[in-house]
Parts: structure tokens; C-alpha cells; sequence
């Protein structure tokens, strides 16, 4: 799938629209954007990054891997592994031993859709009940409604619901992906974290890049053909795009409108999301995709901005004025997210701190696998038990060798040291705080990871997990 870049004038969009759209997103305090894709009619026409997030770099999209999980369910129905109807039952009896009446009831539209009956989250109280194996757990947990009549945003069915197209394919999901749809339209990196060996995690645990998301939601728009190719079965998109449960019992206006199955319905089009602000927007009355990541806690904003700023932009008007294509152009140019001197407006230059060895602060909510700090030669030096990793004290975002990591750091009068790490294999940045009178420190998420989803908790190894 080849996207020929154009000038968003060129697609019938206000170029000075998108230049606002990314104004704002750099301006407010509560998005952090790192990657934002705009494509329409085929044609990719904005891609932009904020540094140190570039293109080409995968990250964990947390639960935008369950559309992907979605797309493994339309494939084995399209081979005639399975049915919606079957039960679930069925394909997983062996784990289900203490298994309600009612749990035995479920269907595989149930699980893939969110309506396995259960009114809440249950990821908890399925490791409560099982350690060792979370998902028979899940099946010892009794759904408080009829299987198909209450929607619960909830990870152990789609867990289940990846064990099943395990069993009835006997290939992992990302392989049975990767040759029928990934390499066709282009993706050419995508992993996925393992619930154990040969079963992806399903709700979580893809890592991929910015472009593939764009890719993915690209086949999406176009009912899942490539050049008149049909790489999806042809009606999936349309069945998993459309409400299969209500769910107006969610506050937000973009999560109360329905889910399909692993997709959202919006208030225009749907989408796939995940934790943080990882989003495929697909908007088939405008014959658009827009694809973003970030580090926001916050995820109805952005989509209140794609309608408050976009859906303008996308309006039919005669001839939209190119003048301002030439000024996005040049601002996209140089997006980068505050560096630690511009968060604390320390001036002193981070090269100038005297070597010195930092413990833990008592009492402090320190990330728990660094468990002591160096200043030397330059350099901030992370121990995590046996992993060491050399950090570069630069004013500047600068890569970690060797690490998906970036760093930029600054000093005060009083030979305090503050550096963020950027975790570009995640949506997340940590903040790194010396306090040289106690000889301490404090290590601290903005924005805590959510630890199990297909993160690693040590920083030296917080990547991609490997093929």
C-alpha cells in the first residue's frame, strides 16, 4: 500500500485548519502529542513528529492492539475456523472446568465485543483467582449480567479471545497477520508481547510504529482490500465497525456510542485506541484516517479536537487556498517536546555537576528497579540491578546508545541535577531529580506505565520484545 504525499489543499483541506490543529496540540499542557499522520482520499498530507519521537520507531500502543486482535478474528472467520455464535466453551472447555451456567452461555461475540456479561474490569480478580493462569481465573468469575446485554471495558476476554485463534489457526497471531495483511500494505515492523509462548497477549502488547497505525486504518477505510485485493474478508470492517453492544452507561462522548468488535464507535466515524492517547480515527464520510500518538491522561481531548478543528477542515469548499500549505510544511519542521531546562527553567549547563553516587530517596515513589544513580565523566550512570546504562548529560535531547531511550537534563546553582528519559518504545517520559546536599534521588513517572500490558518494568530493557 503506497501513500503519495500531497499538499492538504490539494485533498480539499484547509491547510490553515491542520496548522491550528497542530499549534494546539503543541500548546496545551495536558497533551503531550509525539506523532501525529492525516491522510485523505490515499494521500498522506501531514506527517509530523515531535522530537526526540521520530518516525520509524516502534512503541507499545497499549490497547490499539486489540483492533489488530480484531482483524485475527475476522481472518479466522473468513477461513471458516469459527463462528460468532459458537461457544466459547466450545474452543476453551479444558480452562473452564469451574465455569458458571452463565459464563458457559458466553459467545464468541460476547468476548469480542466487550459483552461477556461481567459489569466491571475483571483483569484483577481473574490473577487474584488464578496467579498462575489469569484467563481460568477469568472463568471462575461469574457475570453479574446475561452474556451479550451489559458492555464492561474488559481485558480477559479478548485474552481469551487470542487463545482461541490460537488453537483453531496453531499459529500466533502476529504471524498469522503478518503474511495475509502486515506485509501487504506495507507494515514491515509489528510485534506482539506473549501471554505465554505462542499465544499473543491480544488486549495489548503490539509495538509498532506511527505509520503502520496510518496503514492499518487505511485498510480499514477501504472495507479491507488493497488494489482491489481483499486481504480482509469482504463485509468485516462494516460487521466490526458498527455497534454490536450500547454502552451509554460511559461518560465520555466519543466512549458511549457503541463498540463494534475491538472498535469504538465516535460521535463521526470509529476508531481503535489505546491508553495514553495511541489512536486510529477512522472517518469514512470524509475518506480520512488520522493516526496519533501521545502521553495523555485526559483521551477525550483530542478527540474533541478533531471535530472542533478537522471536521471543518474536511467541509467541501471551492478551492482551498494553498497559501498556508507552505507554512505547515515549514512548522512541522521543527516539533520537539520541552527539554529538562525548558520544564524547569534551571540554567545552569547539566556538564558542570561534580561526580557523586545518588541512593534512593527515603519515602520518595521512586520507579523501583533503579536502585542507585552515578555522576561521572560526564554522563549519568542508571544501575538496575545488573543492567547499567551510560546516559549523556546534554541541554539537548540526545539518544542513549544502545537503548529506544533519548535524554536531555539540567542543573541549578545548587548542583541539583534534573533529567527526562523518554521511552520511545512506550507513550511515557521519567523524570530523573538529584538533590546534591543529600545525596539522593527521586525518579518519577508523569504519567505511570502500565506494567504488565507488554512493558518491561527495567529501563535498559523497556524495547520492543523481540521476533
Amino acid at each position: 500500500m503506497s501513500f503519495p504525499i500531497s499538499t492538504p489543499s490539494a485533498q480539499g483541506i484547509d491547510p490553515t485548519t491542520l496548522l491550528e490543529l497542530v499549534e494546539t496540540l503543541d500548546a496545551d499542557p495536558r497533551i503531550e502529542p509525539h506523532g501525529l499522520i492525516v491522510q485523505r482520499h490515499g494521500h498522506r498530507v501531514l506527517e509530523a513528529y515531535w522530537s526526540p519521537h521520530r518516525s520509524g520507531q516502534a512503541r507499545l500502543v497499549y490497547s490499539l492492539s486489540k483492533s489488530f486482535t480484531g482483524a485475527a478474528l475476522g481472518l479466522a472467520l473468513g477461513d471458516g475456523l469459527l463462528s460468532l455464535d459458537d461457544l466459547v466453551v466450545d474452543h476453551l472447555g479444558d480452562l473452564m472446568a469451574d465455569a458458571d451456567e452463565t459464563t458457559r452461555r458466553m459467545r464468541i461475540r460476547h468476548i469480542a465485543s466487550m459483552s461477556s456479561g461481567h459489569h466491571d474490569e475483571t483483569l484483577l480478580d481473574a490473577f487474584i483467582a488464578a496467579p498462575e493462569d489469569p484467563l481460568r481465573g477469568f472463568f471462575t468469575l461469574p457475570p453479574q449480567h446475561e452474556p451479550g446485554t451489559w458492555f464492561a471495558y474488559n481485558q480477559p476476554p479478548v485474552l481469551a479471545l487470542s487463545t482461541i485463534l490460537h488453537r483453531v489457526s496453531g499459529v500466533r497471531l502476529v504471524d498469522q497477520l503478518r503474511t495475509r495483511v502486515l506485509e501487504p500494505i506495507g507494515i514491515e515492523d509489528l510485534r506482539w508481547y506473549q501471554y505465554r509462548p505462542g499465544v499473543d497477549l491480544g488486549f495489548s502488547g503490539v509495538f509498532t510504529d506511527l505509520d503502520a497505525i496510518a496503514r492499518f486504518g487505511q485498510l480499514h477505510l477501504e472495507d479491507g482490500s488493497l488494489d482491489g485485493r481483499q486481504l480482509l474478508p469482504a463485509g468485516w470492517v462494516a460487521e466490526a465497525s458498527r455497534p454490536q453492544i450500547t454502552n451509554e452507561q460511559r461518560p465520555e462522548p466519543d466512549w458511549r456510542r457503541g463498540y463494534g468488535f475491538q472498535l469504538w464507535m465516535c460521535r463521526h466515524g470509529y476508531r481503535g485506541d489505546g491508553a495514553y492517547g495511541q489512536y486510529m480515527v477512522v472517518l469514512p464520510e470524509q475518506d480520512a484516517v488520522i493516526a496519533l500518538f501521545s502521553n495523555t491522561e485526559n483521551m477525550q481531548i483530542f478527540m474533541d479536537l478533531i471535530w472542533d478543528r478537522m471536521l471543518p477542515a474536511f467541509a467541501p469548499a471551492p478551492d482551498p487556498d494553498p497559501t498556508g500549505d507552505a507554512a505547515l510544511a515549514e512548522r512541522v519542521t521543527d516539533l520537539q517536546l520541552p527539554t529538562a531546562a525548558q520544564r524547569t527553567g534551571w540554567g545552569r549547563r547539566p556538564g558542570e555537576v561534580t561526580d557523586a553516587v545518588y541512593r534512593p530517596a527515603e519515602g520518595a515513589q521512586n520507579h523501583p528497579s533503579i536502585n542507585a544513580i552515578d555522576v561521572a565523566d560526564g554522563h549519568l550512570v542508571l544501575h538496575e540491578g545488573e543492567h547499567v546504562t551510560r546516559v549523556p548529560l546534554s541541554s539537548t535531547w540526545v539518544d542513549v546508545p544502545g537503548v529506544p531511550i533519548s535524554a536531555s537534563a539540567a542543573a541549578n546553582e545548587a548542583g541539583d541535577l534534573a533529567m527526562d528519559l523518554v521511552m520511545r518504545a512506550t507513550p511515557h517520559r521519567i523524570e530523573i531529580t538529584t538533590q546534591a546536599s543529600k545525596r539522593t534521588f527521586v525518579a518519577r513517572w508523569p504519567l505511570h506505565p502500565l506494567f504488565g500490558m507488554g512493558l518491561e518494568p527495567v529501563l535498559a530493557t523497556m524495547g520492543p520484545p523481540r521476533r
